[in-house]
């Protein structure tokens, strides 16, 4: 099951132009962690799946069902799948950033959210 999952996961990236870096970041999920599962050395687990699955725009119950593993109804709603490669990178920016121009990003983001709730 687990080189199955590998080999569908493997797919899904590639249908979407997905690295795995870009899942990764994505994900807040390490790279080794996205590549061993590429590889089929690490069984997919429910947490992986939940952090994975709006990287591939792909409802987290039909992951949980090709992992093999249980779906189950108290699932959480999907979260947005809008942007995810994008915020990987932005992730991936604001890392290499000084202290200082991060805090302004964040005072940027935080501006943008208040601003999308009026």
């Amino acid at each position: 099951m687990t080189q199955r999952f590998a080999d569908i996961l493997q797919g899904l990236m590639d249908n979407r132009g997905l690295s795995a870096r870009a899942v990764s970041r994505a994900s807040a999920r390490a790279e080794s962690t996205i590549l061993q599962l590429l590889h089929g050395s690490v069984p997919p687990s429910p947490e992986m799946v939940k952090d994975i699955a709006p990287v591939l725009e792909i409802p987290e119950a039909d992951l949980l069902i090709i992992a093999g593993l249980a779906a189950t109804s108290t699932s959480s709603p999907p979260r947005s799948y809008r942007n995810s490669t994008e915020i990987g990178e932005l992730v991936s920016i604001a890392s290499s950033l000084s202290d200082e121009h991060f805090r302004r990003l964040i005072d940027v983001a935080r501006n943008l959210k208040s601003e999308g709730h009026n």
